[in-house]
């Protein structure tokens, strides 16, 4: 199973990975190669066992607050379960190593092998993402690794139409995408033009000036980038990309 990155470049910043495996804790996983596809820890990727009473402060500030109340009305009997353990581990840090997406593949096994133990879901701090254990595996186990599964893409309305952006992109060390003043009627044409440039950022590439997309619908579309390096922005917690769609080609 091929994980390269076809066209990939190092463009200076790398993969920035959060997750947070529910009731188990660091000293749990019994990783196989043969079992969970998994031939290493990622380099620059640590895992950190914390337990309550001792770090309960810690561990309900990643579980509620805001994020709590998007987790809670995604799944409320997954969140609610999550939230009722005692251990989490969480597994993060800026991977070395991106010129394949191997990194990946190796997190997805290691999370993998913590289900085995018994943990109870898996937080995606990037996305605000909770997936159960079925989900986990049906989703991303065993599967060539592909962006389009990790980035989210979210519509906001707004006074002159609606903004489409991701989240997730830092986790294949890419920018992310957003479509400023969309008017509802284009709505599915544009989502499919950023899920295009989901799947490319997660194959390497780095955007430069226009480029031409062919999407899921059959449809061709031209667009133009422009890429802001700036990382201190709450909408993406990443350096992104306005894009323009230009024309249907």
């Amino acid at each position: 199973m091929s994980n390269e990155r076809k066209y990939y470049e190092d463009i200076g910043y790398k993969p920035f990975l959060v997750y947070v495996v529910f009731g188990v804790s660091g000293d749990d996983p019994e990783v196989s190669r043969e079992k969970h596809n998994v031939d290493g820890m990622p380099e620059g990727l640590e895992l950190i066992s914390l337990s309550r009473p001792e770090h309960s402060e810690y561990i309900d500030g990643i579980i509620g607050g805001e994020i709590g109340k998007v987790l809670s009305k995604a799944d409320k009997a997954l969140y609610d379960t999550c939230k009722a353990t005692e251990k989490i581990v969480v597994i993060k840090g800026s991977i070395e190593d991106d010129s394949t997406l191997d990194y990946m593949r190796n997190l997805i096994g290691i999370v993998e092998a913590f289900m085995d133990k018994g943990a109870k879901g898996v937080l995606d701090l990037q996305t605000f993402t909770l997936y159960s254990p079925k989900e986990w595996k049906d989703r991303f186990f065993g599967k060539e690794v592909n962006a389009q599964n990790h980035v989210v893409i979210m519509f906001s309305k707004e006074k002159d139409g609606y903004w489409i952006h991701t989240r997730g992109m830092a986790e294949f060390g890419r920018p992310d995408y957003g479509i400023s003043k969309v008017p509802e009627s284009k709505l599915e044409d544009y989502k499919q033009v950023i899920d295009q440039m989901v799947f490319y950022g997660g194959q390497g590439i780095l955007f430069k000036g226009k480029a031409k997309l062919h999407t899921f619908n059959g449809k061709t579309f031209g667009v133009a980038t422009e890429f802001v390096n700036d990382f201190e922005n709450d909408d993406y917690n990443n350096a992104y990309y306005n894009v323009t769609v230009l024309e249907e080609l």
